[in-house]
């Protein structure tokens, strides 16, 4: 599942939108940042998985913030929410 970015969004960094999707070299699901092959958190993310995210395709590199504590040993993130269903009723139907 992919992880569109909502640009209204202003707290959605770029951290945010490379973990909205899965990587296909280290295998981290989405909501984890990267791992090295030691184990811990890598210090940038994937070519393969930042790629992805069309505004960060033409980087060489997308280092990992300090927050999501790289060369740390690596945990598995909490995995973004899934997007609501558009055909589902809102808080804002009445009926009366």
């Amino acid at each position: 599942m992919t992880v569109p970015h909502d640009p209204s969004a202003p707290d959605q960094s770029d951290a945010d939108d490379v973990e909205g999707r899965p990587c296909p070299k280290c295998g981290a699901q989405p909501g984890s940042p990267c791992r090295s092959r030691s184990g811990a958190v890598a210090s940038a993310y994937h070519t393969g998985r930042f790629t992805k995210v069309p505004r960060l395709a033409k980087l060489l590199r997308v280092p990992t913030p300090a927050d999501r504590g790289p060369g740390q040993p690596w945990r598995p993130g909490t995995p973004p929410p899934a997007p609501i269903d558009p055909d589902l009723p809102g808080a804002d139907i009445r009926i009366g």
